[in-house]
């Protein structure tokens, strides 16, 4: 899972990196368009004991790779988008994470947390606009040289301009968003978004829920986008901590547990993410898989071959085995079951591909 850091000059976007990513120092070059990098383990503690129980030669957990973006400016202006190279940054991403200042600041002033809100979408609408009346402009001529089978391509870029020039995100439209013929364009306002309020200590508990519902009434009906908060400061200096000083630290900021675990968790249900497992020799590995996707599609997940060999998925849970102490215990209680393509593969699930290539 790829997940993008953006958000307006100010907004303490790299703080929130360091935070999200255990402390790990942004290094953006070559003008501030390269992003700074950071690999996260998700903590699981479902895979904490399959390893314990399979005693593997290695085990591998699901990682969350963060990208601290810059090229968000706040001056977007119509015709305009932004850079190329920033974009291609943003393309591979799963979703973005909003980052939005709430948090006073001697040379930008008091918090304004829906302005700057606004002022970031915006500018990412601009570009998308700009983006689809280029590619307009071209297809729209193609069309008229014979390349008739672009009409469709034209109907839905129209669609998409008239939501732009509405001033509403394209995730506003989840038939636009899904389009086969739009996903190649990686439009920012079709991505799932989190927006993330950076907030000062300063800033109470009922002032941060206050700032989130009014940035909550302004994505109201939007799929795909969910809202949330940190104190972004204090939880980069918890990264760096160990684990006993860093509950002390929470304890002392009034929180139940650290920044990281749970945007990461926000994040999964955001992407409607489930982790299923495989169990062998000599891995045990932990494996994301968007909510509702077959066995079929998770051996995929695993290897192309899977997919394309597909028998069977041996299928037992997690809590199952928790429960019944072994596998021999699972199946003389009869609670290993040989699934088809169609099963729907839910969080938690243990699965033995079978296949043959």
């Amino acid at each position: 899972m790829k997940l993008g850091i953006i958000g307006l000059p100010g907004s303490g976007k790299s703080t929130v990196f360091r935070a999200l990513t255990g402390g790990i120092e942004s290094s953006e070059r070559r003008g501030h368009q390269e992003p700074g990098h950071g690999v996260v383990k998700v903590a699981d503690e479902r895979l904490d004991f399959l390893v314990a129980y399979q005693k593997p030669k290695k085990f591998t957990p699901v990682y969350v790779e963060f990208l601290d973006i810059a090229g968000i400016s706040g001056e977007g202006k119509p015709g305009t988008s932004i850079g190329d190279q920033v974009l291609a940054h943003i393309r591979p991403l799963d979703a973005l994470i909003h980052c939005v200042r709430f948090f006073d600041s001697p040379s930008l002033g008091p918090a304004q947390p829906l302005i700057d809100f606004r002022t970031a979408e915006e500018e990412m609408i601009l570009s998308d606009l700009a983006m689809v009346e280029k590619r307009l402009e071209r297809v729209e001529k193609d069309i008229l040289r014979g390349k008739k089978e672009l009409q469709e391509e034209v109907t839905l870029l129209r669609q998409a301009r008239a939501l732009l020039e509405a001033a509403t995100p394209l995730r506003a439209d989840p038939d636009l968003t899904n389009a086969e013929r739009l996903k190649g364009f990686a439009f920012l306002s079709a991505k799932p978004e989190l927006i993330l309020l950076d907030a000062g200590e300063e800033k109470s508990r009922s002032e941060i829920r206050e700032a989130m519902e009014e940035i909550r009434k302004q994505v109201q009906g939007q799929l795909n986008v969910c809202v949330d908060w940190l104190y972004a400061d204090a939880e980069a200096e918890i990264a760096r901590l160990d684990e006993e000083d860093a509950r002390e630290f929470l304890q002392e900021l009034d929180l139940d547990e650290g920044a990281k675990d749970r945007i990461i968790r926000t994040s999964f249900e955001l992407l409607q993410l489930i982790v299923f497992f495989t169990v062998g020799d000599p891995d045990v590995r932990a494996w994301p898989l968007r909510k509702g996707l077959t066995a079929v599609k998770a051996a995929g997940t695993v290897h192309s071959d899977m997919e394309r060999g597909f028998i069977r998925a041996e299928v037992f849970s997690f809590q199952d085995l928790k429960g019944a102490g072994s596998v021999a215990a699972l199946h003389k209680a009869g609670k290993v079951r040989l699934e088809g393509r169609d099963y729907q593969v839910k969080d938690g699930d243990i699965v033995l591909f079978r296949f043959n290539v």
